[in-house]
């Protein structure tokens, strides 16, 4: 009984970091079965992408409604990503990960700063004026913190597109959906407003996870007595964390982000240098 309880507070915390951050949040869900469950973590990992799967189809169902989802976009970055998570899973099992955590939390810290700092200089003015020349990934929304019209056209979208096969990548050997890199990469490279680049992550992850645990799945390693706890705890996460997130600012999702690269980052060197010993 507190097993199943701890699990939907578990999916609860999930939920509403999806939601307000684009996130699957396999970086809480993984670490969190390993530690606390004393869950396998090729176990773990697949309970994480199954239910990034599932959380993502809650929160992106709401962005899409929203306008808020970049639908062009996502529907090619996700075929990169899928392709990078293939990639990614069929290699975990075998792949000594040591190496690969220790560089995959470099590039966290390193996207943290970038981050902080296009925050600090201010991202292009999306305003609400007509944009000339729109491209096939136009996209805008209406940001309810403001009650703006947001336009804008994604720049550079190729590098994003080499930087989702990567990010599947990662979802793939970490058991992580990959929004903690795919968010910052759209913002920093496409300069994709944050509330836009959080919506369509969440809508690409979904693709990337279910890829991903597919591989999981035909090894044996889902647990679906733990998937469908987690998961009924993230649709009341959901509808918490959706009511609230109208009210945040860019600049407050700027900064949850940052403290999410950052807590990726240590999570990853923690768990590479633990597998050199």
């Amino acid at each position: 009984m507190i097993t199943t309880f701890l699990l939907l507070l578990l999916g609860v915390i999930v939920g509403i970091l999806g939601a307000i951050l684009g996130i699957g949040g396999g970086i809480v869900m993984v670490p969190v079965l390993t530690f606390l469950f004393d869950m396998p973590v090729h176990n773990a990992i697949a309970v994480s992408l199954v239910v990034i799967t599932a959380n993502s189809m809650s929160t992106s169902a709401v962005y899409l409604k929203t306008g808020a989802t970049n639908l062009n976009l996502g529907i090619a970055l996700s075929i990169a990503s899928v392709a990078g998570a293939l990639i990614g899973s069929k290699t975990a099992v075998h792949l000594p990960q040591s190496a690969v955590m220790i560089i995959l939390g470099v590039i966290q810290f390193v996207m943290a700063y970038l981050t902080y700092i296009k925050m600090k200089k201010g991202s292009k003015n999306h305003s609400s004026a007509d944009i000339k020349n729109k491209s096939f990934f136009y996209g805008e929304y209406k940001d309810k913190a403001t009650g703006d019209i947001v336009k804008y056209n994604p720049v550079k979208t190729g590098y994003n597109f080499l930087f989702s096969v990567f990010s599947g990548v990662f979802s793939g050997l970490s058991g992580a959906g990959g929004g903690a890199m795919i968010i910052p990469g759209m913002n920093l490279i496409s300069d994709i407003p944050i509330k836009a680049a959080t919506a369509t992550s969440s809508f690409i992850i979904g693709f990337t996870a279910a890829a991903g645990s597919i591989v999981y799945m035909q090894a044996g390693y889902v647990d679906v007595k733990v998937v469908c706890s987690i998961i009924l705890g993230i649709y009341a996460g959901t509808t918490i964390s959706m009511r609230y997130f109208s009210k945040i600012t860019d600049k407050k999702v700027s900064y949850l982000l940052i403290a999410l690269l950052l807590l990726v980052a240590f999570q990853m060197l923690y768990e590479g240098v633990s597998l050199l010993d």
